[in-house]
C-alpha cells in the first residue's frame, strides 16, 4: 500500500496544526477528517510511518504530532465513516481498516520502539504504542508483536531502550499477561521490575517505580500481588535514597498510590520504610530558630519549595498507612510515628510562614481563599490524630507546645495553637478530661503582642468549641465569652473579625440557659464591630448574630428589636454590588432572628422583610449572584416560622425556584476537533464547570421539598410543574445530588396532591408518578441511589395509602427480581473469587455490600408497603412474599468480612 501521494496533504495539515491561526487549524482538522473518512487505511499508516520511522523527513515536533493524531484519530468514531453503509453508525477508523493494515501499523510502531534514538521521540512513541495496545485489548485483539519487543529492550545496553518497557507497563500493566500467547508468570514479571528498580539509570529506576505501581494495582491477581508485592515495595524503598532530589518526588508519587490501595504490602518492611520517610519530613533550617529542634532528624538542605515537593508525597504515604493500618503503625517502635510526626509537622508549619505578615494584617478581601496559606500541616495533623488517636499524639504534642509558646518567633507560638486546634477532633476522648489544663496553657496567648498569635488563639478556641462536644459551651461559658468580648476590641481588625467568627462556633452548640447572662454584652459588642468595621467584618457580625439568635431562642426577645431594625436598614440601604454577600447575610440573620422569637413577635416585621427580599430577588440577574442561595434559605426559614401565613409569599418564592430547578447544562456548540474528546466528555465537562448553577438546582429542589411538606395543599398551584421537574430529576445524568433531591421531593408533592384533592379525579397522574419512579429503578445500577429510589417509592405509596394498579405492582416486582438476580450472581461470584482477593479487594467489596444491603432493606420496606396499603390481587400478594424470600437469600450471599489485618 503506497502512501506517498498523501505526503503533501498530511504535511500541510501538520504545518497548519502547528501554527497559531485558529481558522487554518480548524480547516486542517476538517481536511484531515475528510481524508480519513475517504482513505482511513492510508492515513493511519502514513501517520504511523511519519511518527515512528521519520518518513518524509519531518521535524521532531511534527513527528510527535502525528503520533498524537494517530492515537486519537484511530479509535474515535467518525461521522461519515461506516462499517455498514446501510446502518450508518459512526465507526472508528481502526474498526474499518483491514487486519493487514493494522498489522503493518503495529510493525511500524514496534520498529520505531526498537530503532528510535531521540529520547523525547521515544516517549511519544511509547504513549502511542500503549494507547494502541489498550484499544486493541478492548476489542479482544491483543497486540502480540509488542511484548517480545519490550522484553528485548529490557536487556539493551542503552538506558533509553530500557526506559520504554516500564513506560508501557505503567500505561498498560496487563501487557505481558493478556497480549502474549503464554502469560508471563508473576515471579518473572517481578524479576523484570526488580531489574528496573536497580537499573544504573536513575530515569529507568523512576519509570520502573511507576510500572511497579501499575502492575501491582491492575496487572496481577490478588494472590500474585501477595506473592511479589512486598518484595517489590521493599526494593523500591531501598532504591529511593540513591535518587537525586529532583527525581525523588516523582518516584514517591507511585508509592503514594500503592499505599492508599494496598497498604499491607508495606507492613513487612516498616523498619526500612518509616525511618526513611520520617527523615524526608524534616524541613529546611530557619535562621531565626537555630536554637530550637523540632525533631532529631537533620534539617533538609533543599529550598522550602523543593523540599515540599518531596515531603508532601512522603507525608501522604505515612498518613495513608496510619489511616488504613493504624494498629501496626501506632504500635511500631512504641508509637514512634505519632511522637515524631508531631514535631515534624509543627516544624513544617513554622517553616512555611514568612516572618513578616503585614500583607496579612492589611488584607480586606477575605472571600478569596489564601492560596499561600500553608494548610498542608494542619490537614496532616487532623488526619494523623483521627487515625492514631490521642494516646499516640497528645503526649508528644504536650512536650512541644509549652516550649514553643515560650519562643520569641511568633510562628512558633501560632503553630503550637494551630496544632492543638487541628488534633482536637481526633483526640477528643483524651483531650476532654484535660481541657481545663489546655485552656490554662493557651489563654495567655489571647494577650500575645503579635496579632497572628491572637488570631491563632481564637482559631484554636473556635475549633475546640466545634470538636469538644459542647465542653467549652457548658463548663467554660464565661471564660470563653469574656476573652472573645475582649478581642472584639482588638486594635487589629482581622483579630476582631475572627473573634466574632470564634463566637459563631461557640453559639452553634450553646444552650440558651447558659448564654442568657452574656447576651447583652455579646450583642452590643457585635453591633459596635458592625458599625466600625470594614465589609468583611460586617459580614462576619451578621453570620454570628444569626447563630446567637438561634442559640438564644426566646431569650433573644429583648434584643430582637434593635437587631431587626439594624438588619432591615442594611437590606434597604446596602445596594452596591460589593455588598451582595452582606445583603445575603442580612437576610439569613433576619430569618433566623424571626425563627428565634417566634411568629407572634416576628409577624409585623415579616411583611417588611419579605418586601425587601422580593425587591432584592427582582435585582438578581447574574447567574453567579451569591444572593440567590441566601434568598432560597431565608424564604424557607420564613416558611417554617410563619406556617400557613406564608401563603401570600409563595407566588414570589416558587417561580424562581422552578426556574433554578429547570437548569440544564448547555450543550457544546463548538465543533469537535479530530483529536479532542467525545461529545459526552465535553458535555460532562460543561456540566462540571457550571457548579454554581448546579448547586442552585440542588438547593431549589431541596427548598421545593420544604414548601411541599410545609404548605401542603397551599402549594397546589405549582404541583404539576414541580412534579414534572422532580420526575425528570430522578434520572438527571449530570449530578447525583440532583437525583437524590428529586427522590425526596416526589413524596412531598404527592402529599400536596392528596391534601388538595387535585388528582382525585385524575388517577392517571398518580400512575405516571409511580411509573416514572419504577422506570428510574429499572435504569439504576448504583445500589446507594437505588436504595433512595426504593425509599422514595415507599414514602410515596405511604402518602397516597392506595393500592397500586396490578400492572405497576407487577413491574415493580419484576424489576426487583431482576436486580436481585443480578446481585445474587455478583455476590456468588465474589464468594468464589474471595480466595484470590487480597485485603484491599475484600474491603472494597465489603463497602459495596454495605450499599447493597441498605438497598435490600429498602426493597423489603417497599414490598411491605405494597401489602400494607392493601394489594387486592392474591397473585400479587403471593409474588411479593416470594420476592421477600429472594431478598433473604441474596443477603446470605457475598463476603462475610475481611481477615483481621489491623
Amino acid at each position: 500500500m503506497s502512501t506517498e501521494y498523501l505526503m503533501s496533504d498530511i504535511g500541510a495539515v501538520l504545518d497548519a496544526l502547528m501554527g497559531s491561526a485558529d481558522e487554518s487549524r480548524q480547516e486542517a482538522e476538517r481536511h484531515l477528517r475528510r481524508l480519513t473518512i475517504e482513505q482511513p487505511a492510508e492515513v493511519l499508516l502514513l501517520l504511523a510511518q511519519i511518527g515512528a520511522q521519520g518518513v518524509g523527513g519531518f521535524q521532531l515536533d511534527h513527528r510527535l504530532l502525528t503520533l498524537i493524531l494517530l492515537k486519537r484519530l484511530a479509535f474515535k468514531p467518525l461521522p461519515g465513516l461506516f462499517l455498514n453503509a446501510q446502518a450508518q453508525h459512526a465507526t472508528a477508523p481502526f474498526d474499518v481498516v483491514r487486519e493487514v493494515t493494522r498489522g503493518r501499523i503495529e510493525t511500524v510502531l514496534c520498529a520505531g520502539l526498537k530503532d528510535e534514538m531521540d529520547v523525547r521521540m521515544r516517549k511519544g512513541l511509547g504513549v502511542c504504542a500503549a494507547s494502541w495496545a489498550q484499544e486493541s485489548a478492548i476489542r479482544h485483539r491483543p497486540l502480540l508483536p509488542l511484548p517480545p519487543v519490550l522484553l528485548e529492550l529490557t536487556t539493551s545496553p542503552q538506558p533509553f531502550h530500557r526506559f520504554t518497557p516500564f513506560q508501557l507497563l505503567d500505561m498498560t500493566p496487563t501487557l505481558l499477561v493478556d497480549s502474549v500467547s503464554d502469560p508471563l508468570p508473576a515471579d518473572q514479571l517481578a524479576q523484570i521490575l526488580l531489574a528496573g528498580l536497580n537499573d544504573p539509570s536513575v530515569d529507568v529506576r523512576v519509570e520502573a517505580m511507576k510500572a511497579m505501581r501499575s502492575v501491582l494495582m491492575e496487572g496481577v491477581t490478588g494472590k500474585e500481588r501477595e506473592q511479589i508485592g512486598a518484595q517489590l515495595v521493599l526494593q523500591a524503598f531501598q532504591t529511593l535514597p540513591q535518587l537525586p532530589p529532583n527525581l525523588l518526588s516523582h518516584a514517591l508519587v507511585p508509592l503514594v498510590d500503592l499505599a492508599s490501595l494496598h497498604p499491607h504490602l508495606y507492613i513487612p518492611s516498616l523498619s526500612a520504610i518509616l525511618p526513611y520517610l520520617l527523615s524526608l519530613l524534616s524541613p529546611p533550617v530557619q535562621p531565626q530558630l537555630q536554637g530550637y529542634q523540632f525533631s532529631s532528624y537533620p534539617p533538609s538542605t533543599l529550598s522550602q519549595e523543593d523540599w515540599e515537593e518531596i515531603a508532601n508525597p512522603a507525608t501522604e504515604i505515612i498518613l495513608s498507612l496510619a489511616e488504613l493500618r493504624y494498629t501496626q503503625i501506632g504500635a511500631w517502635e512504641g508509637g514512634r510515628v505519632g511522637r515524631e510526626m508531631v514535631g515534624l509537622l509543627i516544624g513544617r508549619q513554622v517553616s512555611s510562614f514568612e516572618e513578616d505578615c503585614q500583607d496579612w494584617v492589611k488584607a480586606t478581601n477575605l472571600d478569596e481563599e489564601d492560596e499561600d496559606y500553608p494548610i498542608f500541616a494542619e490537614e496532616a495533623f487532623d488526619r494523623l490524630a483521627m487515625a492514631l488517636g490521642g494516646e499516640a499524639i497528645l503526649p508528644s504534642l504536650s512536650e512541644q507546645v509549652q516550649p514553643l509558646l515560650a519562643q520569641s518567633d511568633w510562628r512558633c507560638r501560632y503553630s503550637a495553637l494551630i496544632a492543638i486546634a487541628s488534633i482536637a477532633e481526633g483526640c477528643l476522648d483524651e483531650l476532654q478530661p484535660r481541657i481545663r489544663d489546655v485552656l490554662t496553657i493557651i489563654s495567655p496567648t489571647a494577650k500575645d503582642p503579635h496579632p497572628r498569635v491572637r488570631y491563632g488563639f481564637l482559631q484554636c478556641i473556635g475549633q475546640l468549641c466545634t470538636d469538644c462536644d459542647k465542653t467549652l459551651q457548658t463548663a467554660f461559658t464565661g471564660s470563653v465569652l469574656e476573652i472573645c468580648l475582649t478581642l472584639l476590641d482588638d486594635p487589629i481588625m482581622r483579630v476582631r473579625a475572627h473573634s466574632a467568627a470564634c463566637m459563631t462556633n461557640f453559639f452553634q452548640d450553646a444552650e440558651s440557659t447558659s448564654i442568657s447572662p452574656f447576651l447583652e454584652p455579646v450583642i452590643r459588642g457585635l453591633v459596635n464591630l458592625y458599625q466600625s468595621g470594614p465589609l468583611y467584618a460586617q459580614e462576619q457580625v451578621l453570620a454570628t448574630l444569626s447563630n446567637v439568635a438561634i442559640s438564644a431562642e426566646h431569650t433573644f426577645t429583648p434584643y430582637y428589636r434593635s437587631v431587626m431594625d439594624l438588619i432591615l436598614h442594611i437590606l434597604a440601604t446596602s445596594t452596591d454590588k460589593t455588598q451582595r454577600k452582606l445583603q445575603g447575610r442580612a437576610m439569613e440573620c433576619a430569618s433566623m432572628a424571626g425563627m428565634s422569637v417566634g411568629k407572634s413577635t416576628f409577624a409585623p416585621d415579616a411583611v417588611k422583610l419579605a418586601q425587601l427580599m422580593i425587591g432584592i430577588q427582582n435585582q438578581v440577574v447574574d447567574s453567579d449572584d451569591c444572593r440567590t442561595g441566601y434568598l432560597m434559605e431565608a424564604w424557607s426559614t420564613l416558611c417554617r416560622t410563619l406556617g400557613d401565613d406564608f401563603t401570600p409569599f409563595l407566588t414570589h418564592v416558587v417561580p424562581p425556584l422552578l426556574k433554578a430547578a429547570s437548569y440544564k447544562p448547555p450543550k457544546s456548540s463548538q465543533p469537535l476537533a479530530t483529536f479532542e474528546d467525545t461529545p459526552n466528555d465535553v458535555e460532562e465537562a460543561i456540566a462540571t464547570a457550571n457548579t454554581a448553577e448546579m448547586d442552585e438546582k440542588v438547593l431549589a429542589y431541596e427548598n421545593l421539598t420544604v414548601y411541599a411538606f410545609q404548605m401542603r395543599a397551599r402549594f397546589e398551584p405549582w404541583l404539576g410543574e414541580s412534579m414534572a421537574l422532580s420526575l425528570e430529576g430522578l434520572t438527571f445524568p449530570h449530578s447525583e445530588a440532583v437525583r437524590e433531591a428529586a427522590a425526596f421531593l416526589v413524596p412531598g408533592l404527592l402529599q400536596v396532591a392528596k391534601d388538595a384533592g387535585s388528582w382525585n379525579e385524575s388517577p392517571e397522574n398518580l400512575v405516571q408518578v409511580f411509573q416514572s419512579v419504577i422506570n428510574a429503578i429499572v435504569k439504576e445500577q448504583d445500589w446507594a441511589f437505588l436504595a433512595l429510589l426504593y425509599k422514595s417509592f415507599t414514602d410515596s405509596l405511604h402518602v397516597i395509602a392506595t393500592p397500586l394498579p396490578p400492572n405497576l405492582s407487577s413491574q415493580l416486582l419484576t424489576q426487583t427480581k431482576s436486580h436481585l438476580s443480578d446481585l445474587h450472581s455478583s455476590r456468588t461470584d465474589r464468594e468464589a473469587q474471595s480466595a484470590y482477593m487480597d485485603e484491599a479487594d475484600i474491603e472494597l467489596y465489603l463497602e459495596e455490600q454495605r450499599d447493597e444491603t441498605t438497598a435490600l432493606d429498602m426493597m423489603g420496606k417497599s414490598l411491605d408497603m405494597v401489602l400494607r396499603v392493601g394489594a387486592q390481587d392474591g397473585e400479587i400478594r403471593k409474588e411479593v412474599e416470594g420476592v421477600k424470600g429472594l431478598i433473604k437469600e441474596v443477603k446470605k450471599r457475598g463476603l462475610r468480612g475481611s481477615k483481621e489485618y489491623r
